[in-house]
């Protein structure tokens, strides 16, 4: 059973840092905007807890949730391909919300990076939401892989999967 915190604020006022979903505070990893502006994701890593916030630019987030590294999906980069693709995970219930972010390794001058976010339950696809083209600001989910090792988590790269080091 997954662990996980959902946080509702009311009132916020929107720091820059608030604005990137950090709230003050923390690593921002990923951000973008959905829905031609009207939405924003993103995702941060404070210390050993991953931040995943969905909602109005600016605004009070629609949803907010907190999870420990230990309890966090991460689907590292294997390093080989044309394009680096990482994905992070956070669970709500029996909810899963899975942001992906990919990057051309081989474009001719600025990459071109593309995310979104995938909303799945059990083996069902509830929604999936591509980033608006350009609001992609993808800095790598690395950290959380640190996080997850210093945790005494290790990716077994044959299995897919986390596991005891």
């Amino acid at each position: 059973m997954h662990r996980w915190i959902a946080i509702a604020f009311v009132g916020l006022v929107a720091s820059p840092a608030a604005a990137s979903g950090c709230f003050g505070a923390g690593e921002p990893l990923f951000h973008c905007t959905l829905k031609n502006g009207t939405r924003a994701l993103d995702v941060c890593l404070q210390d050993d807890v991953g931040i995943y916030r969905y909602g109005p630019p600016g605004a009070a987030p629609e949803l907010l949730l907190a999870q420990r590294v230990e309890r966090m999906f991460m689907w590292p980069w294997n390093g080989v391909g044309s394009s680096i693709y990482e994905e992070v995970g956070f669970s709500n219930g029996d909810v899963d919300y899975t942001v992906y972010y990919s990057v051309s390794r081989i474009a001719a001058d600025e990459p071109d990076v593309e995310g979104g976010i995938r909303v799945t339950k059990a083996d069902q696809t509830l929604a999936e939401l591509a980033c608006d083209p350009g609001s992609v600001d993808a800095r790598e989910f690395y950290p959380v892989y640190e996080a997850k090792e210093a945790k005494g988590q290790c990716w077994d790269r044959n299995a897919f999967s986390w596991g005891a080091c």
